[in-house]
């Protein structure tokens, strides 16, 4: 028998797995009560964003466009059209971008938790 004529190898996979995307299971499953929790302390500091203007700090570039639709969502397009989102993944970017401003300036509190967690793998990797 030729190579070319053996049947192809799965390695891991069982032959009626099907293929999806990994977004498909986020929609099946339930919120944690973590989750819930994150998720009002977001939607309360969006509530709570004044309508003439301010400064939103995300932690991540790819955050930045899904924060934009929520206030335009949640609010209305005039205060989206009034907020700056900004994408701050370390403290020396947010000090650049908040340095002389007069907006009100407001931190999603995933901020924080994605910088302690960015400190904590830079100290792992070192050990």
């Amino acid at each position: 028998m030729l190579f070319q004529d053996a049947p192809p190898l799965r390695i891991g996979v069982s032959a009626d797995a099907r293929a999806h995307s990994a977004a498909e299971g986020l929609a099946e499953a339930k919120p944690t009560a973590a989750e819930k929790r994150r998720s009002s302390r977001t939607h309360r500091m969006i509530m709570g964003l004044p309508s003439d203007g301010a400064v939103v700090i995300v932690h991540s570039p790819a955050c930045v466009g899904i924060y934009r639709d929520t206030i335009a969502v949640l609010r209305e397009p005039e205060v989206a059209a009034c907020t700056r989102v900004v994408a701050a993944p370390n403290i020396a970017d947010e000090r650049a971008v908040t340095a002389r401003l007069s907006l009100p300036v407001f931190r999603d509190h995933f901020v924080d938790e994605q910088r302690e967690h960015a400190r904590a793998v830079l100290q792992a990797s070192r050990l």
